[in-house]
C-alpha cells in the first residue's frame, strides 16, 4: 500500500469516527432532554395532586358532575380504608417474617406460610384495585372514561419511572460502594 491510499484510508476512517461519535453525543443528548421533559410533566402532575387533593384533581381533570363527585368521594374512601387494612396486615406479616428468620433455627415451613400470606394480602389488593378503578370507571361518561385511562396509564408511567430511579440510584451506589471497597482493600495490601 503506498503513501497516498494510508492517508486516505486513514482521514477516512478518522471522519467515519467522527461522525459515528457526533451522531452518540446527539442521541445522548436527544434522550436526555425527553427523559427530562416527561420529568417535568411527572412532576407537574404530582405537584398540582398535592396542592389539590386527590379529590380535587380527579373532580377537575374529569370534569366531574357534583353527583359523580359524590360517587366518587364514596368510592374513594371505602378504597382508602380497606387498602389501608391489607397494607397494615402485609406489614405485619413482614414484620413475622423477619421475626422468623432472625431466629436461631428458623422454620421453612412458617416461612413459607407467610410468604403466602403476604402473595395472598398482595393479590387482595390488586384486586381492591381493580374493582376501585372499575367502579371509577362506571360513574364517567364515555369521554371521561378515555380522560380516566389516559390517567391511570400516566399513574404507571410514575410509578414505573420512580422505580427505575431507585433501582438507577441503588444500582449506582452499590458501584460506588463495590469501588470504595475495592479500593480500601488494595490500599490495605
Amino acid at each position: 500500500m503506498n503513501a497516498k491510499t494510508k492517508k486516505t484510508l486513514l482521514i477516512s476512517t478518522i471522519i467515519v469516527l467522527l461522525v459515528v461519535n457526533i451522531s452518540a453525543l446527539s442521541t445522548i443528548i436527544y434522550n436526555k432532554k425527553v427523559h427530562a421533559k416527561k420529568q417535568d410533566k411527572i412532576s407537574n402532575v404530582q405537584d398540582e395532586i398535592r396542592k389539590q387533593g386527590m379529590r380535587r384533581f380527579f373532580q377537575e381533570e374529569l370534569n366531574l358532575s357534583e353527583e359523580q363527585f359524590h360517587e366518587f368521594k364514596i368510592i374513594n374512601t371505602k378504597y382508602s380504608q380497606d387498602s389501608r387494612k391489607i397494607a397494615f396486615q402485609m406489614r405485619k406479616k413482614r414484620y413475622e417474617m423477619m421475626k422468623e428468620i432472625a431466629k436461631k433455627n428458623p422454620n421453612s415451613g412458617n416461612l413459607d406460610q407467610i410468604a403466602l400470606d403476604i402473595g395472598s394480602l398482595h393479590y387482595d389488593l390488586k384486586k381492591l384495585t381493580i374493582n376501585h378503578f372499575m367502579e371509577l370507571k362506571d360513574i364517567c361518561n364515555e369521554e371521561q372514561q378515555e380522560i380516566l385511562h389516559k390517567m391511570f396509564i400516566q399513574m404507571l408511567s410514575v410509578q414505573d419511572g420512580e422505580r427505575m430511579e431507585r433501582r438507577h440510584k441503588r444500582k449506582n451506589k452499590d458501584e460506588h460502594g463495590k469501588y470504595r471497597q475495592q479500593r480500601n482493600i488494595k490500599g490495605s495490601d
